[in-house]
């Protein structure tokens, strides 16, 4: 079995090493909700495609409509 020893660090190390980890969780929550913020977006853009989709079908359902109206006969 290893024995454990203390290990002793400078103070000013040790809160530049506390600084470090700081900035990192920052960047982390950062990166966290720009993602939220992606996803948000993604969500928004799938909808107005189905929006789209269905606009477009209504479209073709009318054209289709009216082209049955005009050309063929009765």
């Amino acid at each position: 079995m290893e024995e454990k020893s203390p290990v002793f660090i400078k103070i000013d190390k040790y809160r530049q090493v506390l600084d470090v980890v700081d900035v990192l969780k920052k960047q982390v929550d950062d990166v966290r909700s720009t993602l939220q913020q992606i996803k948000q977006l993604k969500t928004q853009e799938e909808e107005e495609i189905r929006i789209w989709e269905a606009n477009i079908a209504e479209v073709e359902k009318k054209i289709l409509f009216v082209d049955q109206t005009l050309f063929e006969p009765e």
